[in-house]
């Protein structure tokens, strides 16, 4: 009976035994599902707060782009109503009476010391208001004719240069100047 004994009580320590190691292994188990559930939630923290972050760069970014594009358009608006203030500026210039009109004329004539056969070209829009005789009054060096290609003032030729006193070319010459001075009062 010994053996018998000598056998049972082995088969009660590797029953125990058996118990004891899958119990560990249970505990070991539930400790590494544990940290990996630590591990997935810190991860998962991380991957929340990294979108967050991408998140609110890309609408920052996208707040930006859409800022510049309204301040772009509105430039763009700006500008468009300045070109137009400019251009009713010249019609008004070509329109002006006919007395007032001569009167400008005079005034950038005099302006050009010529004494010379020069061509003066006006446009054909002028030709009830601007005559060879009120030229020839001005300056009898002056030789009249018009062109459909100008529109208000005028362009001299001479042999060595030309003087575009064109409306359009001294408006351009002065919107620098007066640019900024029509856009404040324009954009009050």
């Amino acid at each position: 009976m010994a053996l018998e004994q000598i056998l049972s009580k082995i088969s009660e320590d590797a029953q125990l035994e058996a118990e004891n190691i899958i119990r560990a292994a249970s505990r070991q188990a539930d400790e590494i599902s544990d940290q990996i559930g630590k591990e997935a939630s810190l991860l998962k923290d991380k991957i929340i707060a990294t979108s967050r972050a991408e998140g609110e760069f890309i609408f920052r970014k996208e707040t930006i782009s859409k800022r510049l594009e309204a301040q772009k358009e509105i430039l763009k608006v700006k500008k468009h109503q300045l070109d137009d203030c400019f251009r009713e500026v010249l019609a008004a210039l070509i329109d002006l009476d006919d007395n007032l009109y001569r009167n400008l004329i005079n005034n950038l004539l005099a302006e050009i010391d010529n004494k010379q056969e020069a061509q003066i070209i006006f446009s054909d829009h002028d030709k009830s208001r601007i005559s060879q005789d009120y030229i020839r009054k001005i300056n009898p060096h002056l030789k009249l004719s018009f062109s459909d290609d100008l529109a208000g003032g005028f362009i001299l030729k001479t042999k060595d240069l030309n003087f575009d006193n064109t409306l359009a070319n001294l408006l351009d010459g002065m919107r620098q100047e007066l640019e900024p001075e029509v856009a404040e009062i324009l954009f009050k």
